[in-house]
């Protein structure tokens, strides 16, 4: 099935104009709105202060729209008045990771990509891709700024951390084009990012400018690899990263704003005809100081610029540029050209094609059967055991009782809700903050069961990025407390948080068994309670914690 991407690719791009047509559609174009054309902005329903000069660019020529954490129905209201004021389609996309989820709390949340890495087989990394293409496409949502390819070996990483397939290359780079390639046969156009590589820094460039100090054979080896795979395999897109790379760009300039970067390295060097997009241009790793981004990154090679500061400010500047002389209008047309041709191969340019999208469905789109079925089976194969997996699963009996730690969330209740299908057991409590004496209490009601399982919770649905934040955010001398019953009890627990959380936890050795869950959401919870009960865990830890290498399971 695979094998059809690039037929079914093409079928798409036959469904729209031909490279004459794009080029009668060029030539009916003024500069400013081919300029425009290479913007895309941002939207919120809730920010109604913005939505009439959003207008204004749409019925200027806007390229495209990104949509935000937003109520689904509002948003796509939006949209759709949005395109209404629109000649030409805006394309519209979304930073969507996990799924539609990742900006609409409708839709089931897909896992993030370092669960998805603890799985050993490609091919459901695929069926990810292509059920989130799926999804969005019903939205008229023809780009998806996925897949994270930065291969994440810094645990203090801030930012990409759970956005990575984690700190294998191999798994990095063949995830990532299973995930572009699933996407992309359901319609949708992913984004590679973010170069040359985010994954092994410790500052966030929403907040200021990371710094990759390796020479270029580290990059080369590492950092460049997963990029060079997507090119291979004919990403539509790549993201540039807000990054310093001396060895790249001896000027420490961030590669976004970059020539060295974005035109030498990765459209000459490495050969990558798609287009290139910036990152969000007001983020700090790019906004600060007296450089203006939007122009400078358009100066470095970038084809689309992506959340400029100013919209409007961004097409005045660079049509003055080529007032002065300063940029070629034949180079803008071929950029011009990169964008009409996505719209194309998505069928937006046809005839018969509306870009409004029919808002009395969303309900039936949001709550689809085989989405949910698909999430639940990864969640499943992916519960990885540190410890004591050949204890697992176990018949359940009159002796086994469960204690959750801070399950206040409706998620965390779902472990429980599914370990009682498999035998009558009792609930023990505790407090997020709970002291030795609480432990102490709790573990003398519990000392006539033989064995104990302990959910760890983080008491939120979804889990934040994390690094140093963890997210389960039990102190180490409170797991250490609780370890003590092991002495007179088999524990098994279940830590529905970030793997790198065992670098601070050593008392995870003193359980029977510990199985790392990930995060903290509804089909953990079951998938945790069916890997004690009927089903093991069949994952691997995607990064190395605790001792354990990465790859690693028990």
């Amino acid at each position: 099935m695979k094998k059809l991407s690039v037929i079914l690719w093409s079928l798409l791009f036959a469904a729209g104009l031909y490279a004459q047509d794009i080029d009668v559609l060029l030539g009916s174009m003024s500069r400013k709105e081919k300029i425009a054309q290479i913007i895309i902005v941002a939207i919120d329903s809730q920010d109604t202060l913005h939505h009439a000069q959003q207008a204004e660019l749409a019925e200027k020529g806007l390229g495209g729209l990104i949509v935000m954490d937003d109520n689904l129905s509002d948003n796509m209201q939006l949209v759709n008045e949005l395109q209404a004021h629109s000649r030409i389609p805006m394309i519209v996309t979304i930073d969507g990771e996990w799924g539609a989820s990742m900006r609409y709390r409708e839709f089931a949340q897909f896992p993030r990509a370092m669960q998805l890495g603890a799985l050993t087989d490609e091919d459901f990394i695929y069926a990810v891709g292509q059920k989130i293409g799926e999804e969005l496409r019903e939205l008229k949502i023809f780009a998806n700024f996925a897949p994270v390819v930065d291969i994440n070996n810094n645990p203090n990483n801030p930012v990409i951390n759970t956005r990575s397939f984690g700190e294998d290359r191999e798994k990095v780079a063949k995830f990532g084009v299973q995930y572009m390639k699933g996407m992309r046969d359901a319609g949708v156009a992913g984004s590679a990012k973010h170069f040359p590589g985010h994954g092994d820094t410790d500052v966030d460039s929403h907040k200021g400018l990371p710094v990759l100090t390796f020479d270029r054979a580290r990059l080369d080896s590492l950092e460049l690899y997963p990029f060079r795979k997507q090119i291979g395999a004919g990403v539509d897109m790549i993201m540039v990263g807000h990054l310093s790379v001396p060895a790249l760009d001896s000027t420490g300039t961030p590669a976004s704003i970059s020539k060295p970067i974005v035109t030498d390295l990765l459209r000459n060097e490495l050969g990558y005809d798609g287009i290139i997009i910036t990152d969000a241009l007001g983020m700090k790793g790019v906004a600060e100081g007296d450089v203006d981004a939007s122009v400078a990154a358009y100066k470095a090679g970038a084809d689309i610029l992506l959340m400029p500061l100013d919209a409007e400010a961004t097409i005045r500047d660079l049509d003055a540029a080529f007032e002065k002389g300063e940029l070629s209008e034949s180079d803008l047309n071929h950029r011009v050209k990169r964008m009409l041709g996505l719209k194309a191969r998505c069928g937006m340019l046809s005839e018969s094609y509306s870009p409004f999208v029919d808002t009395s469905r969303l309900s039936a789109l949001a709550n689809r059967p085989m989405s949910r079925f698909l999430i639940q089976n990864l969640s499943d194969r992916s519960m990885t055991v540190v410890k004591g997996s050949d204890k697992l699963p176990f018949r359940f009996h009159d002796n086994v009782a469960y204690v959750a730690f801070n399950a206040t969330s409706d998620a965390s209740k779902e472990m429980y809700k599914e370990l009682r299908r498999y035998g009558n057991i009792p609930r023990f409590d505790l407090p997020a903050d709970a002291t030795e004496a609480q432990i102490d209490s709790v573990g003398k009601l519990v000392r006539r069961y033989k064995k104990i399982i302990v959910g760890f919770h983080s008491g939120k649905p979804v889990s934040s990025s994390g690094g140093p934040k963890r997210f389960a955010r039990i102190d180490p001398q409170q797991l250490e407390w609780i370890s003590k019953w092991a002495d007179k009890h088999m524990l098994f627990g279940c830590y529905m948080g970030n793997p790198y959380d065992l670098n601070f936890l050593p008392a995870h050795k003193n359980f029977t068994t510990f199985i790392i869950c990930y995060s903290d959401n509804e089909f953990n919870n079951k998938s945790a309670a069916r890997a004690i009960t009927v089903a093991g865990a069949s994952g691997v830890l995607p990064v190395a914690a605790g001792g354990y290498p990465c790859g690693y399971s028990d």
